[in-house]
């Protein structure tokens, strides 16, 4: 399901001393099964955007089209519910949208507001919970007693019970250890793979961003500064720094080396695997000569 941002703009308060700008000529093109990362300093849009993406929010001016639907601004939208099934949006710390007495409960309601059955409901609870990499016999417990990275896994398989097209994530990893943000971002990009889903992630990793995505989209004070793969916007260390954002380690750690050792590397290493393949063949060139 294509996702296509056309003229976009939005502002909070419209017509009051309160109104601010908060996007404007926003154009974004997101295809099925894409993994796209969106990058940007604190106040650059990125959540404004990403509530425009299942109608949380409507555009001031512009349209959005989502699969077949089309939302313009200022026109009455009827059925919105249909686009918040296919669009799933995991807010920052979902562990705190956790309500029911068990996880089981907290799957199946989403499921079943949508006019699921019990049973179906139960069904999906029971498969969303192995996608996660939790076991079934945490159905049963209280959400309330699990670990953090476990309580986030069952937010984002209360989602996933939906059957989204395209799941949204907003900082998935944050307040996380090192090992948990590992493991959650490892089980997005499964879910990517093995379900095929589109996958809008809002994150300040430019690790993450680097290894996982397909397209960077960086935003800046409203709008989309750079876009590209990862390769082309992290090439642009310089137009990033200005804007507020770093490059990721790998690619800090190669610079560091073509000073020291005053070589130049082809292109940029963006992840360590990358950086360490690049270094391996530098060796080989070394031995040989």
């Amino acid at each position: 399901m294509d996702i296509v941002l056309k003229d976009v703009e939005h502002r909070y308060q419209p017509n009051t001393p309160f109104e601010k700008l908060a996007l404007y000529d926003l154009n974004l093109d997101i295809p099925s099964g894409q993994f796209v990362a969106i990058i940007g300093h604190t106040g650059s849009g990125k959540s404004t955007i990403i509530q425009h993406l299942n109608a949380l929010l409507k555009p001031t001016s512009g349209t959005i089209t989502i699969g077949n639907r089309v939302i313009e601004a200022k026109r009455k939208e009827k059925d919105l519910k249909s686009i918040r099934k296919k669009v799933g949006i995991v807010f920052q710390f979902p562990e705190h949208q956790l309500f029911e007495e068990t996880v089981e409960k907290d799957i199946c309601f989403g499921p079943m507001n949508f006019g699921v059955t019990e049973a179906e409901a139960k069904k999906k609870a029971n498969e969303m919970i192995k996608h996660v990499g939790l076991s079934e016999d945490i159905l049963q417990r209280s959400p309330f007693d699990l670990s953090g990275g476990q309580m986030r896994r069952v937010a984002i398989a209360g989602i996933l019970a939906m059957e989204p097209k395209v799941l949204v994530l907003d900082e998935p990893t944050a307040g996380l250890d090192p090992r948990g943000r590992e493991e959650i971002m490892e089980m997005i990009a499964s879910l990517h793979q093995s379900k095929r889903l589109t996958i809008i992630l809002v994150t300040h990793s430019m690790e993450d961003a680097a290894r996982f995505a397909d397209q960077i989209v960086v935003m800046h004070k409203g709008t989309i500064a750079m876009r590209g793969t990862p390769k082309e916007v992290f090439s642009s260390y310089e137009e990033l720094h200005q804007y507020g954002l770093d490059i990721p380690e790998s690619l800090k750690f190669m610079k560091k080396i073509e000073e020291n050792l005053g070589v130049h590397f082809s292109e940029p290493a963006v992840t360590f695997e990358e950086a360490v393949l690049q270094l391996q063949n530098l060796l080989a060139k070394d031995e040989g000569s």
